[in-house]
C-alpha cells in the first residue's frame, strides 16, 4: 500500500484476488445477462408506445387550434389557446432533448467498450441527421456509425440482417441504434453485443473511482435529469389563470428551487416523508396563489417520480445513487437503468402534456342544465334509404353508453307514464354515445319524439327529445370536393350523387370546363383552362329503365384562380423558434395551410433580412434554400432579436411564378 517493495506472499495475495476478480468476471450469469437484454428490448418496445401516445396528445392540441381558427373563435381565446400550445411545444422538444441526452451517454459507454478514446461530441446533433437536412449532422452521423461497424462490437454473423437505420430516410447501416422520424434515439436489440458482461465502462465513465470521485459524466447525467425535472413543472405551472368568465387574474410563478433533493431515499419511510415536504411547499405556494390549483397534483406527481435521492441503499450500504446504480454494473444492466430511465421521462411527459391539453378543451358540460339534441346531416331523404340520425346530449364523452327509446308519429306517448307506453310499436337503441341510429319511411314528412338515458349525480334519467325529417322521391345532388367552386388550372374533384339510379347509369358533363372520370373512389375530375372565365356549369344526367337519357341537375359553379400560399421556414410562418432548431433548417416551404388543396408549390427565390451593429443587412437566394452568408448570419442573431424572409416568389401549376404577399417573422429564443 505504501508503495515499497512487496513479499513474495503480498505478490500471490495479489495474484489470487486479480485471479479472483477475473472468475467473478467470468462467472456473471449467461440468464441474467440475457434478463437484462429481454428487460431493455420490452422498456424499448413501451417507450414507443408512449411516443405515439404523446405524439396524438400534441396532434389533438393542434387540431383543436386549427378548429377555433377555422371557426371564428374571439381573439383572447385563440391567443389563450395559442399560449398553451407553444407551452406543449416546448415540454415536448424539452422530452426529447433529455431522453436523447440520455441515449446519448448510453451509446457512449457501449462504444467505449471497444474504444477507449471515444468522445462524447462525436455524438452531437445525430438526431437532427433524420428531422432535418443539417449536412454537417449527416456526416456526424456516418462516421459514427462507419465506427460502430468497424470496431468489431457487434457480431455481424450472429446478426444476418442488418437493418437500415430509418428506412424512410435511405440511411446507413447500424446495428446498434435507431432515430425515428420525431427525432427520437433507441437502443437496437444488444442479443449479439460482444461485451454484453464489461462492466468496467460503466464504472469509469458513470460511477467513477469512489463515492468521493463521481465521474463527470455520472454527474452531468444527474444534473441534467435535474435541471428537466424543474424545467417541465416551470413550464407547466407558470401560466397566467384562466379569465374566459371574468375571473381574478394571477400570474401564476410556481418557485422550483424551494424542494431540494432529499438526502436520502432509503425506506418507505423516506419517501413519505419526502412527500409530506413536497405537499407542505405546495400548500405553501397555493396559498401564495403561486399554484394554480388544478396544477397541484401533476406538479407533486412529477416531483416525486423524478426526483433522484442523493444516496441509495445497496447491499445494507449507503451509496451515492449514480454509483449504487452503475458501479461494476455489466454494461447492459446499465442499459437497462438508462432505458427505465427514458421511460420515467416520457411518462411525466404524458402527465404534463395531459394536463396542458385539458386547459384547450371546451369546458365541462354542465349536467344540471343539460339539452339533449337530436340531429342528422339531412332531414331530407329518397324513398328506399335510410337516415343517419344522431341523438346526444351537447356535451358527451364518445366512451360514454348510450341508451334511447323513441316512437315515429306518435307523440302521444310522450305524456303518458313509463308503464303506460306502448312497449310493441316502440323502437330501443343502445350503443355509443354519437353513434348513428338508422330511421327510415314512407314518403313524407315524419316525426320522431322518445327519450335519451342521461346519468345525473349516479342516477339515470330519461331526457325527451324530437326530431322531424322528411321522405321524398329520387333527385341529384352534386357537390365539389374542393370547397365548392372550381379553380383554375387545377384538377377539381366532383362527387356526384343521383338517388334511385345504379351508379354505372350516372354521367356527369360540363359547359366553360373539361370533364373527366370517374375514378375508383367515384370522383371525377373538372379542369377551367384560361384566366378570363368567370363561371361553368356542371350537368348530371342519367341511363333510366328505358335506356333515355335523363338530366336530373345543374349547377352554375363560380371560377377563381387558386389562392397564394403562406411561406414556411422550419414549419413555422411566424412565432417563436430556438435558435438551435433554426441553424439546423436550410430551405424554405411554401403550402396552403390549413386548405384542403394539397396544391404544390416550389420557392424559386427569397431575401433573408437581419441587422449589423443596428443596421440592416439583406441576403437573396435564387432558390429555395439558405445561402451559406445566410446561414452564417442566423448564428450571430442575439436570443430575442427577429429572423425575416421577405420576397418570397413561388412557382404554382402552370409554372406561374407570382411574390407572396407579407413574409415570416420569427424570433429566436
Amino acid at each position: 500500500m505504501g508503495g515499497g517493495k512487496e513479499t513474495p506472499r503480498q505478490k500471490m495475495i495479489g495474484l489470487m484476488y486479480l485471479v479472483l476478480m477475473a472468475l467473478l468476471a467470468m462467472n456473471v450469469s449467461k440468464e441474467i445477462i440475457n434478463a437484462f437484454i429481454t428487460l431493455n428490448n420490452k422498456l424499448e418496445s413501451s417507450i414507443e408506445q408512449v411516443e405515439t401516445f404523446n405524439i396524438n396528445l400534441s396532434s389533438e392540441i393542434d387540431t383543436k387550434l386549427a378548429t377555433l381558427k377555422a371557426t371564428g373563435a374571439p381573439p383572447d381565446e385563440l391567443k389563450r389557446v395559442e399560449f398553451h400550445k407553444g407551452t406543449n411545444d416546448e415540454i415536448v422538444e424539452l422530452t426529447r432533448h433529455i431522453c436523447n441526452d440520455v441515449v446519448k451517454r448510453n451509446l457512449y459507454l457501449l462504444i467505449s467498450a471497444g474504444d477507449k478514446n471515444t468522445q462524447f461530441s462525436e455524438f452531437d446533433n445525430i438526431e437532427e441527421a433524420i428531422i432535418s437536412d443539417d449536412a454537417d449532422a449527416k456526416l456526424n452521423l456516418k462516421t459514427l456509425v462507419d465506427k460502430v461497424n468497424n470496431l468489431g462490437i457487434i457480431d455481424v454473423n450472429e446478426h444476418h440482417e442488418l437493418h437500415g437505420l430509418n428506412t424512410d430516410h435511405d440511411e446507413y447501416h447500424n446495428p446498434l441504434f435507431h432515430i425515428d422520424d420525431e427525432g427520437y434515439i433507441h437502443i437496437r436489440d444488444l442479443s449479439n453485443y460482444m461485451k454484453k458482461d464489461d462492466y468496467d465502462t460503466p464504472t469509469r465513465l458513470l460511477a467513477g473511482k469512489s463515492f468521493d470521485e463521481i465521474a463527470p459524466e455520472g454527474i452531468h447525467l444527474m444534473d441534467n435529469l435535474h435541471h428537466f425535472r424543474n424545467g417541465l413543472i416551470a413550464l407547466i405551472a407558470n401560466h397566467p389563470s384562466d379569465t374566459l368568465e371574468g375571473n381574478v387574474v394571477y400570474n401564476y410563478r410556481f418557485d422550483t428551487t424551494l424542494i431540494e433533493d432529499p438526502d436520502f431515499l432509503i425506506s418507505e419511510g423516506d419517501r413519505k416523508t419526502f412527500e409530506k415536504v413536497v405537499d407542505s411547499i405546495i400548500e405553501f405556494e397555493l396559498e401564495e396563489n403561486k399554484l394554480d390549483p388544478k396544477d397541484a397534483e401533476t406538479v407533486k406527481n412529477i416531483y416525486v417520480r423524478m426526483t433522484i435521492p442523493k444516496k441509495v441503499l445497496n447491499h445494507d450500504e449507503e451509496y451515492p445513487w449514480i454509483f449504487g446504480q452503475f458501479d461494476h454494473a455489466p454494461i447492459v444492466a446499465a442499459t437497462a437503468v438508462m432505458t427505465s430511465v427514458r421511460s420515467d421521462i416520457l411518462q411525466v411527459q404524458t402527465l404534463a402534456s395531459q394536463l396542458v391539453a385539458s386547459r384547450v378543451k371546451v369546458q365541462s358540460f354542465n349536467f344540471n342544465k343539460i339539452d339533449p339534441l337530436a340531429f342528422s346531416a339531412t332531414s331530407y331523404i329518397n324513398q328506399g334509404d335510410s337516415l343517419g340520425l344522431r341523438v346526444m346530449i351537447a356535451a358527451y364523452d364518445s366512451s360514454e353508453a348510450m341508451e334511447l327509446k323513441y316512437w315515429v308519429d306518435d307523440s302521444t306517448q310522450m305524456t303518458k307514464s313509463e308503464s303506460n307506453q306502448d312497449i310493441q310499436s316502440m323502437q330501443t337503441f343502445k350503443g355509443k354515445a354519437g353513434q348513428s341510429v338508422k330511421i327510415s319511411g314512407s314518403v313524407g314528412d315524419h316525426e320522431l319524439t322518445g327519450f335519451i338515458a342521461v346519468k345525473e349525480k349516479g342516477v339515470k334519467k330519461w331526457k325527451p327529445w324530437k326530431f322531424n325529417y322528411s321522405v321524398g322521391a329520387p333527385n341529384a345532388a352534386i357537390s365539389a370536393a374542393d370547397l365548392q367552386v372550381l379553380y383554375m388550372n387545377w384538377s377539381n374533384k366532383i362527387k356526384v350523387s343521383a338517388s334511385g339510379y345504379k351508379p354505372e347509369a350516372i354521367r356527369l358533363s360540363g359547359r366553360g370546363c373539361s370533364v373527366s372520370g370517374p375514378d375508383s373512389k367515384g370522383f371525377y375530375t373538372a379542369k377551367v383552362s384560361g384566366t378570363k372565365a368567370k363561371s361553368a356549369k356542371l350537368i348530371v344526367s342519367a341511363i333510366d329503365d328505358n335506356g333515355k337519357n335523363v338530366e336530373l341537375a345543374n349547377e352554375i359553379f363560380r371560377i377563381f384562380p387558386l389562392p397564394k400560399p403562406t411561406a414556411y421556414f422550419a414549419n413555422k410562418s411566424g412565432g417563436r423558434l430556438k435558435k438551435v432548431n433554426a441553424t439546423s433548417y436550410s430551405s424554405i416551404t411554401a403550402k396552403l395551410g390549413e386548405s384542403p388543396l394539397d396544391v404544390p408549390y416550389q420557392v424559386v427565390s427569397f431575401s433573408m433580412y437581419t441587422t449589423k451593429n443596428g443596421s440592416p443587412i439583406t441576403y437573396k437566394s435564387t432558390n429555395n434554400r439558405l445561402t451559406g452568408l445566410m446561414k452564417a448570419a442566423i448564428k450571430k442573431i442575439p436570443k430575442g432579436g427577429n429572423l425575416t424572409f421577405t420576397m418570397v416568389k413561388v412557382k404554382g401549376p402552370g409554372g406561374k411564378v407570382s411574390q407572396l404577399d407579407g413574409g415570416i417573422v420569427i424570433k429566436l429564443i
